[in-house]
């Protein structure tokens, strides 16, 4: 855990930060429980407003593509399933969160990086369960986008609280790459990792977010397969599509990391970059019309 010193250096005291959506951190403890019941998932969605009715306009978008029209957030519930009612709910509860914030520009680079990494880590757990390689446990996919999604929550609330000295921050990055957690802890005395190890622990979310919160941008050299190494590699690809934050040093190309994939798994995506970066678009304009 952090030290007092280390809370400290937050813009704002945690009990002072706007509180996380309880639904959502509710579904995070439900789907960590490792029983997941859509009825119990339903009933903390449909016991808040907000949610019931974000969930019945999802289901009723392009979004899944479902041709009957639903009125009721049961009917919705099934229909979805469980691992995709979960998803929608955590993505729903961060959009709640960031609210209005998202129209400074700065904070939507932040939350389009954060949806990429989502939808990168899902297509890598879909693939290592296709390779069904002997030599690599697979990820489960529900999993990996939760887990994608989760992970830059300490920059997204830094950017929240100082979108000028965040989006400043970002500016001086595009004449020269820099090391971005460094020049973080330089301007704010605390860098989004250690900020997002901060409100994991605060907002009591499951410890298993802690690590993929905080850690993401370790060097995780023969790290076995799970979600912190496939939030890792989908936040690098995330920035080789172009749904970069900041220019960072270490940035690899689509072609460098695709080479860095087992065969099985390099074989799922797209062998031309331009390919897979219409794909994720198309998906995170889908999210991002929650």
């Amino acid at each position: 855990m952090l030290d007092e010193a280390e809370k400290s250096k937050l813009p704002v005291a945690p009990g002072e930060l706007p509180p996380f959506p309880a639904v959502a951190i509710k579904a995070l403890q439900v789907a960590s429980s490792g029983d997941g019941r859509l009825r119990e998932l339903h009933d903390l969605v449909c016991a808040d407003p907000v949610f019931a009715g974000e969930i019945l306009r999802v289901a009723n978008s392009p979004l899944y593509g479902i041709s009957a029209r639903i009125n009721s957030t049961l009917q919705a519930s099934i229909l979805l399933g469980y691992e995709r009612l979960k998803k929608l709910v955590l993505t729903i509860g961060i959009r709640v969160y960031l609210a209005n914030a998202l129209d400074i520009p700065t904070l939507r680079a932040c939350w389009r990086h954060s949806l990429a990494c989502a939808v990168v880590a899902e297509d890598l757990a879909s693939a290592s369960f296709v390779a069904k390689s002997e030599a690599r446990a697979y990820l489960d996919k529900d999993a990996a986008y939760t887990a994608g999604i989760i992970h830059d929550l300490g920059r997204l609330v830094l950017a929240k609280l100082m979108p000028k000295q965040y989006a400043d921050l970002l500016k001086g990055t595009k004449s020269e790459s820099c090391n971005v957690l460094a020049r973080e802890r330089e301007l704010f005395g605390i860098d989004h990792c250690q900020a997002g190890r901060l409100l994991v622990e605060a907002w009591r979310l499951p410890a298993e977010f802690i690590e993929i919160a905080s850690g993401h941008h370790d060097d995780l050299c023969n790290r076995p397969f799970d979600a912190l190494a496939a939030v890792h590699f989908s936040c690098l690809m995330a920035d080789a599509l172009g749904f970069q934050v900041a220019n960072s040093i270490g940035f690899r190309s689509y072609e460098e990391l695709l080479s860095g994939l087992p065969e099985p798994e390099r074989q799922y995506f797209c062998v031309r970059g331009e390919e897979y970066i219409s794909k994720v678009a198309r998906r995170i304009d889908l999210l991002e019309s929650l």
